[in-house]
Protein backbone atom coordinates (compact mmCIF):
# COMPACT_ATOMS: atom_id res chain seq x y z
CA UNK A 1 0.00 0.00 0.00
CA UNK A 2 2.97 2.23 1.02
CA UNK A 3 5.07 1.34 -2.43
CA UNK A 4 3.00 2.52 -5.04
CA UNK A 5 4.10 4.53 -7.47
CA UNK A 6 0.58 5.88 -8.95
CA UNK A 7 -1.34 6.40 -5.62
CA UNK A 8 -1.05 9.89 -4.30
CA UNK A 9 0.42 10.46 -1.22
CA UNK A 10 -0.14 13.12 1.55
CA UNK A 11 3.39 13.98 4.09
CA UNK A 12 1.95 13.33 7.85
CA UNK A 13 3.75 14.75 10.92
CA UNK A 14 2.81 13.67 14.33
CA UNK A 15 3.20 15.67 17.66
CA UNK A 16 6.75 14.58 18.13
CA UNK A 17 7.19 16.09 14.36
CA UNK A 18 8.26 12.63 13.39
CA UNK A 19 7.19 12.45 9.49
CA UNK A 20 6.05 9.62 7.07
CA UNK A 21 3.84 9.27 4.16
CA UNK A 22 -0.29 8.16 4.36
CA UNK A 23 -2.14 7.09 1.23
CA UNK A 24 -4.52 9.93 0.42
CA UNK A 25 -7.51 8.08 -0.09
CA UNK A 26 -7.19 7.29 3.61
CA UNK A 27 -8.55 9.08 6.80
CA UNK A 28 -5.17 10.26 8.88
CA UNK A 29 -4.39 8.42 11.99
CA UNK A 30 -5.05 9.83 14.93
CA UNK A 31 -2.45 12.22 16.45
CA UNK A 32 -1.08 12.86 12.50
CA UNK A 33 -1.26 15.80 10.47
CA UNK A 34 -1.02 16.06 7.14
CA UNK A 35 1.27 19.06 5.42
CA UNK A 36 0.77 19.95 2.21
CA UNK A 37 -1.46 18.55 -0.87
CA UNK A 38 -1.77 14.95 -2.03
CA UNK A 39 1.20 14.11 -4.34
CA UNK A 40 3.54 11.22 -5.34
CA UNK A 41 5.40 8.97 -3.14
CA UNK A 42 8.65 10.08 -4.49
CA UNK A 43 7.89 13.93 -3.61
CA UNK A 44 6.36 12.79 -0.46
CA UNK A 45 9.39 11.34 0.49
CA UNK A 46 11.78 13.88 -1.05
CA UNK A 47 10.26 16.38 0.76
CA UNK A 48 10.37 14.72 4.02
CA UNK A 49 14.35 14.06 3.22
CA UNK A 50 15.05 17.82 2.91
CA UNK A 51 12.69 18.81 6.31
CA UNK A 52 13.29 16.29 8.77
CA UNK A 53 16.79 16.88 9.65
CA UNK A 54 17.00 15.95 13.28
CA UNK A 55 15.37 12.44 13.64
CA UNK A 56 15.07 12.77 17.23
CA UNK A 57 11.69 13.09 18.86
CA UNK A 58 10.79 16.25 19.78
CA UNK A 59 10.72 15.11 23.38
CA UNK A 60 14.16 13.86 23.17
CA UNK A 61 15.20 16.92 21.66
CA UNK A 62 13.20 19.48 24.46
CA UNK A 63 15.19 17.14 27.05
CA UNK A 64 18.38 17.24 26.14
CA UNK A 65 17.89 21.55 25.34
CA UNK A 66 16.78 21.63 29.23
CA UNK A 67 18.81 19.26 30.78
CA UNK A 68 22.07 21.59 28.86
CA UNK A 69 20.07 24.59 30.45
CA UNK A 70 19.77 22.97 33.59
CA UNK A 71 23.50 22.24 33.72
CA UNK A 72 24.46 25.51 32.63
CA UNK A 73 22.84 27.30 35.61
CA UNK A 74 24.21 24.62 38.06
CA UNK A 75 27.40 25.43 36.63
CA UNK A 76 27.00 29.36 37.47
CA UNK A 77 25.64 28.61 40.80
CA UNK A 78 29.12 26.75 41.81
CA UNK A 79 31.31 29.00 39.56
CA UNK A 80 29.37 32.33 42.00
CA UNK A 81 30.46 31.29 45.23
CA UNK A 82 34.49 31.26 43.45
CA UNK A 83 34.18 34.55 41.26
CA UNK A 84 33.07 37.86 42.05
CA UNK A 85 29.35 38.13 40.46
CA UNK A 86 30.70 41.07 38.23
CA UNK A 87 33.36 39.07 36.65
CA UNK A 88 30.73 35.53 36.65
CA UNK A 89 28.32 37.73 34.63
CA UNK A 90 31.22 39.28 32.13
CA UNK A 91 31.86 35.93 30.73
CA UNK A 92 32.04 34.53 27.55
CA UNK A 93 30.17 30.71 27.49
CA UNK A 94 34.23 30.17 26.78
CA UNK A 95 35.50 31.44 29.31
CA UNK A 96 32.91 29.93 31.26
CA UNK A 97 33.45 26.58 30.16
CA UNK A 98 37.69 26.34 30.13
CA UNK A 99 36.81 27.05 33.77
CA UNK A 100 35.17 24.67 34.53
CA UNK A 101 37.07 22.05 32.87
CA UNK A 102 39.92 23.67 34.71
CA UNK A 103 37.78 23.19 38.03
CA UNK A 104 36.12 19.20 37.05
CA UNK A 105 38.27 16.64 36.16
CA UNK A 106 35.34 14.27 35.97
CA UNK A 107 33.95 15.40 32.79
CA UNK A 108 35.54 16.27 29.25
CA UNK A 109 34.02 18.91 27.49
CA UNK A 110 33.09 19.62 23.68
CA UNK A 111 34.20 22.95 21.75
CA UNK A 112 30.17 23.21 22.33
CA UNK A 113 30.71 22.98 26.01
CA UNK A 114 29.05 19.59 26.19
CA UNK A 115 29.90 17.27 27.93
CA UNK A 116 31.62 14.17 25.90
CA UNK A 117 32.41 11.36 28.00
CA UNK A 118 32.58 10.28 31.84
CA UNK A 119 36.82 10.84 32.67
CA UNK A 120 36.56 8.10 35.80
CA UNK A 121 38.97 9.17 38.39
CA UNK A 122 41.31 6.08 40.08
CA UNK A 123 38.57 5.24 43.16
CA UNK A 124 39.83 2.93 45.39
CA UNK A 125 37.23 0.69 47.35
Amino acid sequence: MFDNENTQYLVVVNGEEQYSIWPAVRDLPDGWTSVGDPRPRQECLDHIESVWTDMRPKSVREALENSGSLIGQGSRMVLSQLVDADDLKAMSPEELRDMLASLDDDVIYGDDGDVIEPNPGNETA
